[in-house]
């Protein structure tokens, strides 16, 4: 558990703003009522290449991930036709503005091969729409198993990442934890996750998703966290017992509705329990997260 204190709380930048936010916004794209093919959305990123963007990641032939000069990404989600926008962290006054920003550009761009956004959580098809875009990725395939795997492809979601100083990490996390109700009455992605890990063939403990919504300090965090295996190969391995542990990816893979992240010098949590719905809710979904952890939440 001390390597995994160490990581959240090591190194940090003491003067780095407490009020930044991140956002990462999924969308699926269509053609019609059918969903984008992978020729059609490597078309949306070939059309913005050059126009600020450059590729960072590849599979094979595939690209899987751009980036601007910003900092700003888009890249693949586990669907073909599921594309999602990375923003750099900005005022929580600001961030919403710079996303929606990027997420005309890459509304144009698909545009310009003929498809349009698809402003829901969940896309009504039954078409296999798998598409494994890393390393991480497959071994998710390995490990899960394609049924199981598959109804991931169809959702979308925003997640907001919220800096923070580890002395906040605890009321933080758990005034989110017992307001957990109020983002669960939107986000009917979370019946497809327990369906996934109930399917999956890896066998996960039951809270791999979710994850406990009170804890006592950063260290029963950390405890908590532990109790989960660490995925090596296509096994899951106690954490006790695992070796070279790639923290990030661990914790990646771990499905918590409130998680904290590492990036950079930065210490963020993750809010995950929320839907994709259109581009003018976005600024409402943010006033939520900031209304449940602060008493005095941004007015925008």
């Amino acid at each position: 558990m001390q390597k995994l204190h160490d990581y959240f709380t090591q190194g940090l930048d003491k003067r780095s703003a407490s009020d930044r936010v991140g956002m990462e916004v999924e969308t699926s794209f269509v053609d019609g009522k059918k969903p984008a093919s992978i020729r059609q959305s490597q078309q949306i990123f070939q059309t913005l290449l050059g126009d600020g963007w450059k590729i960072e990641n590849r599979k094979g032939e595939l690209v899987t991930t751009i980036i601007d000069t910003f900092g700003n990404r888009m890249l693949y989600e586990l669907g073909r036709q599921n594309i999602e926008v990375s923003t750099i962290p900005a005022t929580a006054l600001t961030v919403i503005d710079a996303c929606r920003a990027t997420l005309e550009r890459l509304y144009f761009a698909a545009r310009h091969g003929g498809l349009e956004p698809y402003f829901g959580p969940i896309l009504p098809t039954r078409e296999d729409l798998l598409v494994i875009p890393d390393e991480r990725d497959a071994t998710w395939l390995g490990l899960d198993g394609r049924k199981a795997l598959r109804p991931l492809a169809r959702i979308s979601a925003v997640q907001f990442t919220l800096d923070v100083t580890p002395e906040l990490v605890v009321p933080y996390l758990n005034a989110l934890g017992a307001h957990v109700d109020v983002f669960l009455a939107d986000y009917p992605q979370d019946r497809i996750w327990k369906q996934y890990i109930e399917a999956s063939e890896a066998g996960y403990h039951p809270l791999r998703y979710g994850g406990p919504l009170h804890f006592k300090s950063l260290e029963d965090y950390c405890f908590q966290l532990s109790k989960h295996a660490v995925v090596q190969g296509t096994h899951l391995v106690p954490y006790k017992k695992a070796q070279e542990l790639n923290i990030p990816l661990y914790i990646r893979s771990i499905w918590w509705y409130f998680r904290l992240r590492r990036y950079g010098t930065s210490l963020c949590i993750e809010v995950r329990p929320i839907p994709r719905r259109g581009d003018s809710q976005l600024e409402g979904q943010l006033r939520k997260v900031l209304q449940t952890i602060t008493p005095d939440p941004v007015h925008f």
